[in-house]
């Protein structure tokens, strides 16, 4: 039976990525730039508590932000987790307001032991997201026309990676991440002439398309310390080094003539070998956790995007600092009120962008709040899979005042299934 729920949750995980890269989760317009806005790579229990990670271990949440952790996983436990968000977004700039709605599969992944101190994880998770459409208008240096620029951009990032962790020592974790980045990132412009008297002026469709695939390591460490009766500290620490992938850049060419629709150039381009990377990262976080009743942590992560190759140059990017914290409170979990049994989450965080637009950037900073509601498993005594529910509200606010501010209001659901798959039981 174990063996057919095993391959029908592979086979998820092989059908699904399909339908995530199909699915646009923002309409952000600072998605044209780079490889899109940045995922969060923390699941919806996390979420809840901020997006903390680097330094979390806990037997009951699968937590890919830090592989070190996987190791904590029971010895008979097989735990699968699902999430989804929506959002609501609010874009303001010069001209006006604009609310637009989103929804997406955010991740999959399952979690169990291989052997006794050596967990095993498997997933897919977004890395980044690309979703715009927007226009200006231009004058042009001919007949002192008018030209409609339409800016859209569809796609992103994915990963699927397997993770495997070992208790090195009794205080000590290690853990390792092996991902394949792949997804395509579309742009386009779509240049209409509106006012303008010259021949030979035509309807130009640009399209450029980012067609990356590679391999992606982080590695993971965890000291878990024992500060009193029930009570422990884990310091976590991460590491992403720098990693050129390949890929390869379409580029196509259209134009036609606006009165009769007639195509009269096309041209396609394939670029290949051209240089980009993955920036080197380092991540630190603690987490201080009294059993059973309150989790509290928080995490820095700084990557060197400025480092990094986009078509072959240095320089496209900025570094990158975030900041999160938050925590979890448990007010009693053996009582026999189901309000007291559930999970009270709360956090925020604070990061600047990677992305550089007009020489300048954003910050982003946000509040999030959340809640675990457990199904306790009636054959097994004090084993709960969890409803998590996450919410987060946050504001892009950008350096200069002539770019775009943004305001998002995420509602995020996900469900971890938590199971002995691997307990014989005794016949009767």
């Amino acid at each position: 039976m174990h063996k057919v729920k095993l391959f029908f949750l592979w086979a998820i995980l092989g059908i699904i990525p399909n339908i995530a890269l199909a699915q646009n989760s923002t309409n952000s317009p600072y998605t044209r730039y780079g490889y899109g806005n940045l995922a969060d790579n923390a699941f919806i229990s996390q979420r809840g508590m901020g997006s903390i990670g680097f330094g979390l271990r806990n037997p009951q949440m699968i937590n890919p932000m830090n592989p070190a952790s996987y190791s904590s996983v029971d010895s008979m436990t097989f735990l699968f987790d699902l999430g989804v968000t929506g959002q609501i977004s609010w874009l303001k700039d010069s001209f006006g307001e604009e609310e637009k709605n989103n929804a997406n599969l955010e991740y999959l992944a399952m979690q169990f032991p291989l052997a006794r101190k050596l967990g095993f994880g498997a997933g897919f998770e977004p890395v980044s997201y690309v979703g715009y459409s927007y226009m200006d208008t231009t004058r042009l240096p001919i007949d002192n026309g008018l030209t409609q620029n339409i800016y859209t951009g569809t796609g992103g990032l994915s990963k699927v990676y397997v993770i495997f962790s070992y208790d090195f020592l009794k205080k000590l974790s290690v853990g390792v991440k092996l991902s394949y980045l792949f997804g395509d990132i579309v742009n386009n412009i779509q240049n209409n002439l509106i006012t303008v008297t010259t021949t030979n002026a035509y309807t130009t469709n640009r399209s450029d398309t980012i067609r990356p695939y590679g391999f992606l390591y982080d590695f993971g460490l965890q000291y878990h310390q024992s500060v009193g009766k029930f009570k422990f500290v884990t310091i976590g620490l991460v590491f992403s080094p720098k990693i050129r992938f390949g890929g390869k850049v379409m580029k196509g060419l259209i134009q036609s003539d606006p009165s009769s629709g007639t195509i009269v150039n096309s041209t396609d381009t394939i670029l290949r070998g051209m240089g980009f990377e993955m920036p080197e990262s380092y991540g630190l976080g603690f987490t201080y956790n009294k059993l059973g009743k309150l989790t509290v942590g928080a995490d820095v992560l700084y990557q060197r995007w400025a480092d990094a190759l986009f078509y072959d140059a240095t320089g496209a990017f900025n570094n990158r600092l975030k900041v999160n914290a938050g925590g979890e409170l448990i007010p009693n979990r053996t009582s026999s009120n189901f309000l007291n049994k559930m999970r009270y989450r709360a956090g925020l965080y604070y990061t600047d962008s990677y992305l550089k637009v007009q020489d300048s950037k954003y910050n982003e900073y946000g509040i999030n709040l959340g809640l675990g509601i457990p199904i306790q498993d009636k054959r097994s005594t004090g084993r709960s899979s969890f409803i998590n529910l996450a919410l987060e509200y946050s504001v892009v606010q950008p350096e200069l005042n002539i770019l775009t501010e943004e305001r998002y209001f995420k509602i995020s659901l996900s469900y971890t299934f938590n199971e002995l798959w691997f307990f014989k039981q005794r016949v009767q």
